[in-house]
């Protein structure tokens, strides 16, 4: 381990030579265009240690360098603060620190409604438009896009306006009407409870957009509702800890068969960042259950009370943000966070809809300076 010690904080770090070295930023380490490393690890010299080091001192406004000569004779620089940011400590606290998310229930979404309002012709306009979108996206976990033709065509043109679509099985943009083009609940005319989509991928879409483009005939019902489930988890782990901890340990089984389609994936419905403790998605449709099959019988019973309870907190009413879908307006939400359902209903009802890939939409956040 080399002792550090920041030349202008005075803070000290022990730092690991070889974790040193594999960072070594320098054009022969570091491909300066890709951001890629230049070499094969096992090229490195397992016991490589740091023959000598020593602090250039910062000129005016310059950042301090440490300068570190390698026992395989590699020379290295290192800016000062890319040393002592790249530390697990540093990680946690800007997480901890960064985190703009506001849970919501049906009081506080309502008194933030016009934060979540944009403009379709806005946003065509202007690239801050587009920033503040996805900013409330991150923040809230959905946004509505108004003044949009209530067409596929142009519900399209409003999302790729803002982020690249996700192909499945079900298509890029995807159309559903009470007629059975899927083995799906949603292509019905039925109650569908609040729940998060493709729970039997193993990597489920990050955003859900949806735009009713029809409703029409002998009309009835139809209202949807979306759920926080940040602002539900936080809840369930504030009032049944034990609940709370069992849910995001055990492996629960989701599953989608249809002719030609066969997905299955097991993961907690709960899934928290290791480091922070905070949700990272929440994973829960009780239409696309699997066979139980991956707990012991003697555990079943404590699963269940626990299932029960956060399903008890997603209904209650104070939760349900409930609102009815219309021509013109498209709402796009964090399917790793937002639940959302809908009223039976009767007449034709046709909505149009897409998928975002949750890696899109951090990177978009990201490139926007929004998130790290």
């Amino acid at each position: 381990m080399l002792q550090l010690k920041h030349p202008k904080t005075h803070q000290s770090l022990e730092v690991n030579e070889f974790w040193l070295r594999d960072h070594c930023r320098c054009g022969e380490c570091l491909n300066t265009e890709t951001n890629q490393r230049r070499y094969d690890l096992l090229e490195l010299p397992a016991d490589v240690k740091a023959s000598q080091h020593n602090w250039q001192p910062s000129d005016g406004n310059d950042e301090p360098q440490l300068l570190v000569l390698w026992s395989d004779g590699h020379r290295s620089s290192y800016a000062a603060n890319f040393i002592f940011d790249a530390q697990l400590e540093q990680l946690i606290s800007r997480r901890t620190k960064s985190t703009s998310l506001t849970p919501w229930n049906r009081s506080i979404v309502l008194q933030n409604e016009r934060h979540l309002r944009f403009s379709l012709p806005q946003l065509m306009a202007s690239d801050e438009q587009v920033k503040s979108l996805v900013a409330s996206l991150v923040r809230y976990g959905i946004i509505f896009i108004d003044d949009v033709s209530p067409t596929p065509t142009m519900t399209e043109l409003a999302l790729r306006r803002i982020f690249p679509l996700m192909k499945t099985f079900f298509g890029e943009m995807w159309t559903f009407s009470d007629k059975k083009d899927h083995a799906d609940t949603a292509y019905t005319q039925l109650y569908l409870g609040s729940h998060t989509d493709n729970t039997y991928f193993c990597d489920a879409a990050g955003l859900q957009a949806l735009h009713c483009i029809e409703h029409s005939g002998d009309v009835a019902g139809g209202e949807n509702f979306f759920v926080d489930g940040l602002h539900v988890v936080h809840e369930l782990k504030r009032q049944y800890p034990a609940a709370y901890e069992l849910l995001t340990r055990v492996q629960v089984p989701a599953e989608y068969i249809e002719p030609g389609e066969h997905h299955r994936h097991t993961a907690p419905l709960i899934r928290i960042d290791p480091l922070t403790g905070e949700l990272v998605q929440l994973r829960l449709n009780i239409y696309d259950r699997a066979v139980f099959d991956t707990l012991p019988q003697s555990e079943m019973e404590d699963f269940y009370a626990s299932l029960r309870l956060l399903l008890q907190l997603v209904r209650e009413e104070e939760q349900q943000w409930q609102l009815k879908l219309s021509p013109g307006s498209i709402v796009l939400f964090d399917n790793w966070r937002v639940l959302h359902g809908r009223h039976a209903y009767t007449g034709r009802r046709t909505m149009s809809g897409a998928y975002v890939q949750r890696t899109d939409f951090q990177s978009k956040a990201r490139t926007l300076g929004i998130i790290e």
